[in-house]
């Protein structure tokens, strides 16, 4: 019976509080007290969970988009600027997902992190090669260089190269080609900063090695090139270490030129 006379007063509560508050002029405003409040229905659907990102729309390309798409879609090799991490893949002309169908070796592209997040690819009218996500945001984007090769640079990430093997076979060099005397200069015609010598001999770590005369450049001398090496028809000078490294892309003179050229320009021409 206790038991009963605390709910009593429990609900007699709210209407004594309503005649207090009438009494003094004021309106009772309020609900029904939390003790007399119904209880939720059992039967109701729980709220919707926040909604997530939505797949990007398949893209509606025209013509020329499809032209171009048809003419780069190929087998490429995606590397990265030392040549340590490579894999190989496809781009397709067939629609999918926010652009067009991409073919990973999946295995080994796994240690090129990016590479997980692409679903799909679109040609660029400036004549470059986008990389997207399921959102159709562009993960890396690779401008043309030469030989048929694509290079991006990716902030904080760094610098990648897309090759197309057929195309690379035919500017592939020999050792034999490159090896001895070569001058590096920051422009065409100026003095050389450099002289490097290309040896036909294995370099300790992998690669051949590589000889600097006296005289150098100080910025050369504190990246300390030891060694070469030749990858997707270019050629790569090697720090001390093998953690930083120059690529140099043929040029049509015959010489060679530091690609991606950021910073200042680096030639390199025989004496």
């Amino acid at each position: 019976m206790a038991q009963w006379d605390d709910v009593s007063r429990d609900r007699a509560r709210p209407a004594t509080l309503c005649r207090a508050l009438a009494a003094s002029g004021l309106a009772c405003l309020f609900a029904i007290a939390p003790a007399l409040a119904q209880k939720a229905d059992p039967t109701a659907k729980p709220p919707a969970p926040p909604a997530t990102t939505a797949p990007a729309a398949a893209p509606k390309l025209d013509a020329a988009t499809r032209e171009a798409a048809a003419r780069m879609a190929a087998p490429f090799r995606l590397s990265s600027a030392d040549g340590a991490r490579s894999c190989g893949f496809s781009l397709k002309p067939d629609t999918s997902g926010p652009g067009l169908a991409v073919e990973f070796n999946r295995p080994a592209c796994a240690d090129i992190g990016f590479s997980a997040q692409v679903v799909a690819w679109l040609p660029d009218p400036s004549g470059s090669i986008r990389l997207l996500n399921a959102q159709g945001r562009t993960v890396a984007e690779f401008t043309e260089g030469t030989g048929g090769s694509y290079e991006a640079l990716r902030e904080g990430d760094g610098v990648y190269f897309l090759a197309n093997p057929a195309l690379a076979e035919g500017t592939e060099i020999k050792t034999e080609e490159v090896v001895g005397d070569w001058d590096l200069a920051r422009q065409a015609g100026a003095p050389p900063v450099c002289r490097v010598t290309l040896l036909d001999a294995p370099a300790k770590g992998g690669g051949f090695r590589l000889n600097v005369a006296n005289g150098c450049d100080a910025a050369l001398l504190r990246f300390g090139p030891t060694a070469w090496d030749i990858e997707g028809g270019n050629i790569l000078v090697r720090g001390e270490g093998g953690a930083s490294v120059i690529r140099f892309a043929r040029q049509e003179d015959g010489g060679w030129a530091r690609t991606p050229e950021r910073g200042r320009p680096l030639l390199m021409t025989r004496p």
